[in-house]
């Protein structure tokens, strides 16, 4: 079947013309040049060292890209967890080390592609990341303008691609699988087709810990969408109860295959991290910042932590209380976190999931104050933590 004087080289055609599609690619590709040789030309000026340190530079024995264009375009990505994601893809996973913590739909996908590029896993993960950002930007871009207008929708979109952390877009980690995986789900239950929606939550479980907690927005959607009514619910309410079962069965893997111990006792073991209540990581970071130890990304962390759990209140008041949901019960597992080293660590990288903030912002954004509140902050910050993270830096 040829695409010619069929519907699928209409359906190309009304995809390529799609605003969308549009905005999605401008948004992907200005931001990926922009960031690509503004890291460039920090790590060129700035000549950190960049040779395998256990503590400083943990390689953990992928190697690394050194000298020249290589250097410059993909050396300066090899970046903390980044190095976690590579190893695994080009080794597996392992039951003595911190390898059982990352979950393994990215790197399982990384080698899957990496055996492509003969056997450049860096260029294979980043590849993935960037499609998936593609993704990210034209289902934000759907679902803002369900609810509000395009305007909006183009507005929320480049917020969130100049969010002070959204360079981990473009780098090799998982933040652009994990949020297009959650945002397509979203679309597919808008859209009442249950049993996807559920696969995509349960690839999104594949990929990291909290996805686990999209079947509680997914399963209030389905419900609604049957009044609350038990007798109305049909077998494609599994749809959305399966979402767990991707982490549960990674779980039983490390368990009964690899014979590692429980993830809970890596994670305690290996990453210093405890599982705390709420009010006791935000009090553990009051104390460090105000200790000797306090830096900037302590006071990041415990400002994005306050921006974000005031917009979870909003957001119960200017979207549909799916969205609310979400970003209530994803706080709540952030907050349980708590690492002895640095309380409520990354938070100002995983807060860049929480995408019903920028569907409000995006509608917000109309103000022109409001908008350049939102947009100087942003970018200045997204250079600033850019680059620290190009110069081996921990940003988040």
């Amino acid at each position: 079947m040829t695409l010619s004087g069929t519907p699928l080289r209409q359906r190309v055609k009304r995809a390529a013309s799609s605003p969308a599609v549009r905005h999605a690619l401008l948004i992907f590709v200005t931001t990926r040049v922009l960031v690509s040789l503004w890291v460039a030309l920090v790590l060129a000026v700035s000549s950190p060292p960049t040779s395998p340190d256990d503590t400083l530079r943990p390689y953990q024995g992928v190697e690394p890209f050194s000298g020249g264009i290589a250097e410059l375009s993909l050396g300066v990505w090899q970046r903390f967890d980044t190095l976690w994601y590579i190893r695994i893809a080009a080794q597996g996973y392992s039951p003595d080390d911190v390898s059982t913590v990352y979950f393994p739909l990215y790197p399982t996908l990384t080698r899957v592609l990496g055996t492509v590029f003969a056997g450049n896993y860096l260029f294979a993960a980043i590849v993935i990341s960037n499609l998936a950002y593609v993704g990210v930007l034209y289902c934000l871009y759907k679902l803002t303008e369900m609810h509000s207008d395009g305007a909006s929708a183009r507005r929320g979109t480049l917020y969130l691609a100049i969010f002070p952390t959204a360079f981990f877009f473009l780098a090799a980690y998982t933040e652009s699988l994990f949020l297009f995986l959650t945002l397509a789900a979203f679309l597919c239950a808008h859209a009442k087709r249950w049993w996807l929606a559920g696969l995509l939550g349960l690839l999104a479980s594949l990929t990291r810990l909290q996805g686990v907690v999209l079947v509680a927005p997914l399963l209030y959607m389905y419900l609604r969408d049957r009044d609350f009514r038990p007798r109305r619910v049909r077998p494609d309410v599994l749809g959305p109860l399966i979402v767990p079962l991707g982490a549960v069965l990674f779980i039983a893997y490390q368990s009964l295959l690899l014979g590692s111990g429980p993830l809970l006792n890596t994670y305690q073991a290996s990453l210093y991290a405890q599982f705390v209540l709420p009010w006791d990581n935000i009090i553990a970071t009051c104390q460090k910042i105000l200790s000797p130890e306090g830096t900037f990304i302590n006071v990041l962390n415990l400002t994005m932590m306050g921006i974000f759990l005031a917009m979870t209140v909003l957001s119960f008041r200017g979207l549909p209380r799916e969205y609310g949901i979400y970003m209530a019960v994803t706080m709540l597992v952030l907050l349980l976190r708590r690492t002895t080293l640095q309380p409520m660590v990354s938070m100002s990288r995983y807060v860049l999931v929480l995408f019903p903030v920028f569907m409000l912002w995006g509608r917000w954004g109309r103000n022109p104050r409001v908008q350049r509140l939102i947009v100087y902050p942003c970018v200045a910050l997204l250079l600033y933590l850019s680059g620290q993270f190009a110069m081996w830096g921990w940003v988040a």
